[in-house]
């Protein structure tokens, strides 16, 4: 039986001690890259296989427009025990489509590659967004996705204390490249830290005057400058294209959202309206 959903912020409770560090952050180096797809090949297989090549410790990717044989995924639901703030819903299947708008985040489980993904699609006119299970994503059509490959700093996954669940941390780079320049960080947000203010302080981090954003995560309710808010605080998101900040204090972050009800949410976050629930995994780039 799962417990019954949180009604305030105050009433979500993660059952292990504070993470002293609240924006852990790797500087590290991106460079824009596509990678093409075979149709019937993995697409775990593929990006393992291409990380290797190309020398990238991780990767975050934009897989809009990518055709996919069908695949399982879930979505944000309340716990099924007393300790986790959170869970997943059941597995649902879907019977393949083309994703209208997703990222994944390429890191190391196990030693293996693993990617986490958030997707939006509509198939007969429904719109979803769920938490697709890598595992069981296989290219339905010849495409290519792009995005950033990452050297100098990678996501690997690891039991994180405060929320009892494995997640993507960030780590130093396996294989060391010196000299290579830092234009970019990683960072893996704890729960409760504002989205769009802690996207500032990691643009202040960097020391650049302004940024582009990359990523996922999940959000304990949110208020948007242009859309009705989202009270249900079990919520999965993906920010989209065109997430940004700059040192006059304008930020841009547009995200698309799902919560527990399976009610989907977009528009620009508001500055203090946005708390993380379980993590925000983002590139932050700096842009010229």
């Amino acid at each position: 039986m799962r417990r019954a959903a949180p009604e305030r912020l105050s009433d979500i409770r993660h059952p292990g001690p504070r993470n002293a560090e609240r924006l852990p952050y790797r500087l590290c180096n991106a460079e824009k890259v596509s990678i093409g797809l075979r149709p019937g090949s993995m697409l775990l297989e593929a990006l393992a296989h291409w990380i290797e090549v190309q020398g990238y410790e991780s990767a975050v990717l934009d897989l809009a427009g990518l055709a996919l044989s069908p695949f399982d995924y879930v979505m944000p639901d309340r716990a099924v025990d007393d300790r986790h703030a959170a869970w997943y819903s059941d597995t649902r299947h879907s019977a393949g489509v083309t994703l209208s708008d997703a990222v994944a985040i390429v890191g190391h489980r196990d030693g293996q590659c693993f990617a986490h993904i958030h997707a939006y699609w509509t198939n007969k006119g429904e719109e979803h967004l769920g938490h697709l299970l890598p595992e069981t994503l296989q290219i339905g059509a010849e495409g290519e996705i792009s995005g950033f490959g990452i050297k100098g700093a990678q996501f690997v996954s690891r039991p994180d204390p405060e929320t009892e669940f494995t997640l993507f941390r960030t780590a130093g780079p396996a294989h060391a490249e010196p000299g290579l320049p830092a234009n970019a960080l990683i960072t893996t947000l704890a729960p409760f830290e504002d989205l769009p203010a802690s996207v500032q302080s990691l643009r202040k981090k960097l020391g650049v005057p302004a940024v582009k954003v990359v990523g996922l995560g999940s959000l304990a309710g949110a208020s948007f400058a242009d859309a009705a808010p989202m009270h249900g605080l079990i919520s999965e998101i993906l920010l989209q294209r065109e997430c940004r900040a700059q040192s006059d204090g304008l930020i841009n972050l547009p995200v698309r959202c799902v919560d527990l009800h399976g009610d989907l949410y977009a528009g620009h976050l508001r500055t203090g309206s946005a708390p993380t629930l379980i993590t925000c995994e983002l590139l932050v780039i700096a842009d010229a």
